[in-house]
């Protein structure tokens, strides 16, 4: 399934610029006549099966007698206390799953662009090392790594082992030098990639102790950031909550009808029917974003994450590296805020690696 936010295009003002188009020109629909996010076809037979329920009693009570509902103006709302503490608790624990998600995910986005910059800026670069190959061909290799890592962590945390779920990523990783496409953790694999970047620099050139440890800390961060994730993949709401939950709820609008028949009579069906997707689709959003990691309209959108990430780092290689002083006062007349990036159909956001870096060595 392809995210909703996914666009083609390869500098930030295009997107902004298209963002703002697609704006104006979506036409906007109340949330409460949407189909898609809301859980409503999935609770659907749950809910038919509340109103066979319901007519069921309502026949029971129609010709067994009035003496056979239930009457209770105390016990009824006190079980219905205890349904709404469930229902509030099933949402709250996924939400915060779901949160969290967005939390660990902003987290890759920070350090790789914090990476990206100091390997850019702070790391000097020889000439010789463009000619060593391997994992010392230039600092564009190490940053798109960065940006691989992403990509990466995205399939893996959906769960997309086959390379026909993800054929992008496998393109991206034959970039890498040896890289091995039997490893079962492609995420921690690059991680390894990019430590034996920053080995080949600490090797090769003279870079500063406190850049170094910047560097080393922030690979051990990205490393984190995959356990943070895989946590929250591995580790689910314990089966005993859900089951409990369930079945409170199921008690709750079996026993309704019987409660709602001595006032509304029939019309106990159709507000039993209501009550029961009132209960059942907030049990049902709290079910599917328990794992954020999906490809849903609920899920978070790791798509375009992983696209403005790519954006992100193609501005900080536009930029001149070296000293500061010899950025702004070389008399350059290439914008240091925003470089455009031809808008072509199939073009690798990081086609112009190479030619920032020639450009700033020469």
């Amino acid at each position: 399934m392809i995210s909703q936010h996914h666009h083609p295009y390869h500098s930030l003002r295009a997107w902004h610029a298209g963002q703002r188009e697609k704006r104006i020109n979506t036409r906007w629909v109340p949330y409460s006549l949407r189909l898609e996010g809301g859980g409503f076809l999935r609770i659907m037979p749950q809910i038919l099966l509340s109103g066979v329920v319901a007519a069921l009693i309502g026949i029971v009570c129609q010709f067994m007698g009035d003496e056979l509902s239930l009457h209770s103006p105390i016990l009824f709302p006190i079980f219905g206390f205890v349904v709404g503490l469930a229902i509030t608790f099933r949402m709250q624990s996924s939400y915060n799953r779901w949160w969290e998600g967005r939390v660990q995910w902003d987290k890759i986005s920070a350090v790789s662009r914090s990476f990206a910059r100091t390997l850019w800026i702070h790391v000097p670069t020889e000439r010789k090392l463009e000619d060593l190959g391997g994992l010392g061909h230039g600092k564009q290799d190490a940053i798109k790594c960065v940006h691989i890592l992403a990509v990466a962590l995205k399939h893996h945390l959906r769960g997309e082992r086959d390379w026909d779920e993800c054929g992008n990523l496998k393109q991206l990783l034959a970039t890498l030098p040896n890289y091995n496409f039997l490893a079962t953790n492609h995420p921690l694999t690059i991680t390894m990639h990019l430590a034996s970047y920053v080995e080949r620099y600490r090797t090769e050139t003279k870079v500063d102790t406190q850049v170094l440890t910047h560097l080393l800390t922030h690979i051990d961060t990205f490393t984190a950031i995959i356990s943070a994730c895989e946590r929250l993949l591995r580790t689910p709401i314990p089966l005993g909550y859900n089951i409990a939950i369930s079945r409170i709820v199921w008690i709750f609008v079996i026993a309704l009808p019987s409660q709602l028949w001595g006032e509304f009579r029939w019309w106990s069906i159709a507000v039993t029917m209501v009550t029961a997707y009132a209960l059942f689709v907030l049990a049902e959003v709290g079910l599917e974003i328990e794992n954020p990691w999906g490809a849903g309209p609920n899920d978070l959108d790791l798509d375009r994450y992983c696209n403005l990430l790519a954006l992100d780092l193609n501005e900080i290689v536009a930029y001149p590296y070296g000293s500061c002083s010899e950025a702004v006062g070389s008399g350059t007349k290439t914008p240091l805020s925003l470089i455009d990036v031809h808008d072509v159909d199939g073009e690798d956001p990081f086609s112009m690696f190479a030619e920032s870096e020639a450009t700033s060595m020469a």
